[in-house]
């Protein structure tokens, strides 16, 4: 009797709770992967509303936070960027620099839409990447004037403005882009059948 409870052993004392969370090194590429995507467009909203909406280039901007959330929706898979379009253009909107509220619906569907095209139809690569971006850009830009117009917030004589302003975004899609690619690149491509 007095055998049996020398045989049993507690475990040993855990110094946390986190000690007990296993993540694989693909989990942790993943989550390195959004954590500095996250930060790349923290960055980017800084310099849209700090550094660009002071440079006015006939009354009108860059829209480069739009112009980042739609380039990773396109290097992404469509499953993904369903969802990063979403919570991203949410937040976009939550930050007060968005046009309005139709701006989260505008960016997932569009991003998604060029993410699918881009996949179906175009291999990955620089040139489809920028391609499908210019696209849904220049759709944002044109969707955003037409709201307005029919809303009544914006006079139809803006159009120019408009315009312009998807000039400037195509104009910074180049700069941009190495961003997210260097950030893609982390743990390598993967291999698919």
């Amino acid at each position: 009797m007095f055998g049996r409870n020398r045989d049993f052993k507690p475990d040993r004392p855990q110094s946390g709770t986190l000690s007990k969370l296993y993540i694989t090194p693909l989990q942790r590429r993943s989550l390195l992967k959004w954590l500095l995507i996250a930060a790349a467009l923290l960055i980017i909203s800084l310099v849209q509303d700090v550094i660009m909406s002071r440079v006015r280039i006939f009354d009108t901007t860059t829209d480069l936070l739009a112009c980042a959330i739609l380039m990773v929706c396109i290097m992404k898979d469509p499953e993904i960027s369903c969802v990063f379009a979403l919570v991203s253009s949410s937040l976009y909107f939550c930050s007060g620099t968005a046009p309005g509220s139709y701006a989260i619906a505008l960016l997932t569907g569009l991003g998604v839409v060029a993410s699918i095209a881009r996949q179906c139809y175009l291999r990955k690569g620089f040139g489809s990447t920028m391609l499908c971006t210019a696209g849904a850009i220049i759709a944002y830009e044109l969707i955003i004037y037409l709201g307005g117009v029919f809303l009544g917030t914006v006079p139809a004589a803006r159009f120019g403005a408009f315009f312009v302003r998807g000039l400037l975004s195509l104009a910074a899609m180049p700069i941009v882009y190495p961003i997210f690619l260097s950030i893609e690149k982390i743990g390598g491509e993967a291999w698919k059948e």
